[in-house]
């Protein structure tokens, strides 16, 4: 699936090609560009920006989306946006939420889009039932990631920002613009869902 890149593509290659750095294409889109305005943010800041969270962004997008390939299409999507509006990012109070905001409404966006174009078919798991043995061999962690993939979407991206992430409560209630109260009750109930998951797949085994 292509996507359409708005600004300076180029500087999504950094994502792709492994021996062209973020350096080299931010190079390339200052000969290409020439910019009037003084006050715009420099080079230096937009690359450290990219670097810092260009993996948080990946992250935050595939939990969401429960796709590699569509969650690289979106953080290239994030950095697009944020080019475009670098001044008001980098000079932003909560440059990390302004930017993961960005990442979760993209993401949501083309969920929803995805959902409309076709129905989306849920992957079965084995229909046989698996004894306490069998699970006790199976990877807790991927088992985990089951699981929260399967919650509902607000609980799915609340335990990852906290518990994946580390971002505290205030941060993630300005990422999904709610408060924090809210962020609270879907993190309990995230956690809860999933801890009961776990523990009946180890004690009666995962259909």
């Amino acid at each position: 699936m292509s996507t359409k890149l708005v600004g300076h593509p180029h500087i999504f290659s950094y994502f792709c090609v492994p021996d062209v750095t973020i350096f080299e294409v931010v190079r390339s889109i200052g000969k290409e560009t020439k910019t009037q305005d003084k006050d715009l943010a420099t080079e230096t800041e937009y690359i450290s920006l990219v670097e810092r969270l260009k993996d948080t962004v990946f992250r935050l997008a595939r939990s969401i989306l429960t796709d590699t390939h569509l969650a690289e299409d979106v953080t290239q999507d994030v950095f697009a946006r944020v080019w475009q509006q670098r001044n008001t990012v980098l000079h932003s109070d909560y440059p990390r939420a302004y930017v993961c905001r960005i990442a979760h409404n993209l993401a949501i966006d083309r969920l929803r889009h995805r959902e409309r174009e076709r129905s989306f078919a849920i992957e079965e798991m084995a229909t046989t039932h698996q004894s306490c043995e069998d699970v006790e061999r199976l990877d807790m962690v991927t088992l985990t990631k089951r699981f929260i993939s399967e919650l509902p979407e607000k609980q799915r991206t609340t335990i990852h920002l906290r518990d994946v992430e580390g971002y505290e409560l205030e941060e993630i209630a300005r990422i999904l613009e709610a408060d924090e109260a809210s962020v609270r009750v879907n993190l309990s109930r995230a956690r809860k869902r999933v801890k009961g998951q776990l523990l009946n797949a180890i004690n009666y085994g995962v259909e």
